[in-house]
């Protein structure tokens, strides 16, 4: 598989964040996924927190393995947190800021979203 197969295969996992807001957002969309890298079968995926209370991280590792480990050419998953935070919520794509601001959503992962993204068009 490529890296992008393998990326394609796990961007969609729910992140719980976006959940409690009632606008479910993908860690793909939130831009949790720093990089997806295999070579010889072993599959490195490096991922963002969001705050360091998030408390996901082992929900976030269980999803991933079991999504990579069971496709064909895989024969391990490891998967590396950023302890930095250098997650922001302008690491959210566009299109998912849009849908939050729609719902009124001003903050996520316990940060505020960027004001001028935050605001439905309409107000």
């Amino acid at each position: 598989m490529t890296e992008q197969e393998l990326r394609a295969r796990i961007q969609d996992i729910p992140d719980p964040c976006s959940l409690a807001t009632g606008v479910p957002l993908g860690i793909g969309e939130m831009g949790l996924i720093q990089s997806v890298e295999c070579q010889e079968g072993k599959v490195t995926v490096r991922m963002h927190i969001t705050s360091p209370m998030c408390m996901m991280a082992a929900y976030f590792m269980r999803e991933i393995e079991q999504r990579l480990q069971s496709q064909e050419g895989v024969a391990s998953v490891h998967v590396e947190f950023d302890q930095t935070l250098q997650w922001t919520p302008k690491d959210i794509q566009p299109d998912a800021r849009e849908r939050l601001a729609a719902k009124r959503i001003t903050m996520l992962g316990g940060r505020l979203l960027p004001r001028d993204e935050a605001r439905p068009a309409d107000s």
